[in-house]
């Protein structure tokens, strides 16, 4: 069991911080223009992927599978399968917030909940492919 105070993990909450930070920035970004720079959708991508990485790495279990539908997500808007639809930005955002709790209670993450947030990401994937 990985605790706070242990050095990898501090500085994996850092960077996660850091991440879904940009990540959020980027969704905003996507948000106010649509069809952006394609380096936009990139960044965000990667950021999505890192944490993902980190959270496998650290067998952060909860971090890794909402972090991993999150990148599949910026994947499916990366190949032009999805735009970045309302509800699709929103259920992005949402889920980003739910992994700065997660982050932040990081011991019991494990132990939290992102059913909700998981769905909330498949059901806009689904709304945006039938064009709702």
């Amino acid at each position: 069991m990985i605790q706070r105070g242990d050095e990898v993990l501090e500085v994996f909450i850092e960077e996660t911080t850091d991440r879904l930070d940009s990540i959020e920035s980027g969704l905003l970004q996507l948000e106010n223009c649509g069809d952006c720079d394609p380096e936009v959708i990139n960044s965000i991508f990667r950021d999505a992927h890192s944490v993902k990485a980190g959270s496998n790495l650290l067998k952060l279990t909860t971090v890794e599978d909402l972090a991993h539908k999150l990148e599949n997500v910026f994947e499916m808007i990366r190949k032009k399968q999805i735009a970045p639809s309302e509800v699709i930005i929103t259920a992005c955002l949402e889920s980003v917030d739910k992994l700065r709790e997660l982050i932040e209670n990081i011991e019991n993450s494990d132990t939290i909940s992102t059913r909700l947030h998981s769905h909330m990401l498949a059901v806009a994937v689904q709304k945006t492919l039938q064009g709702d």
